[in-house]
């Protein structure tokens, strides 16, 4: 009885992993790639330090004769200030 505790346990505990595992495969065969279920399997992308923030700078758009409208609750958002 003992042997048949111990293989009940065991199939317990491999039967999500198995099944995961299939769902890696089946996904991989289907052509995912950098979306599988186990991040493990691929390296990370790496983050370059040293670069300064000033090589890429964002201005900002502006729009020649636009209008700036109030927002509703300015009056409100004053006084609470």
């Amino acid at each position: 009885m003992n042997f048949v505790n111990e293989y009940a346990l065991l199939f317990a505990v491999a039967l999500p992993v198995v099944a995961i595992v299939g769902i890696q495969v089946y996904l991989f065969v289907c052509g995912e790639r950098g979306t599988l279920l186990v991040p493990g399997l691929t390296s990370y992308p790496s983050i370059e330090y040293g670069k300064s923030a000033s090589t890429t700078q964002v201005a900002p758009v502006t729009f020649i004769g636009a209008t700036v409208a109030e927002s509703s609750n300015d009056e409100m958002e004053r006084q609470a200030a």
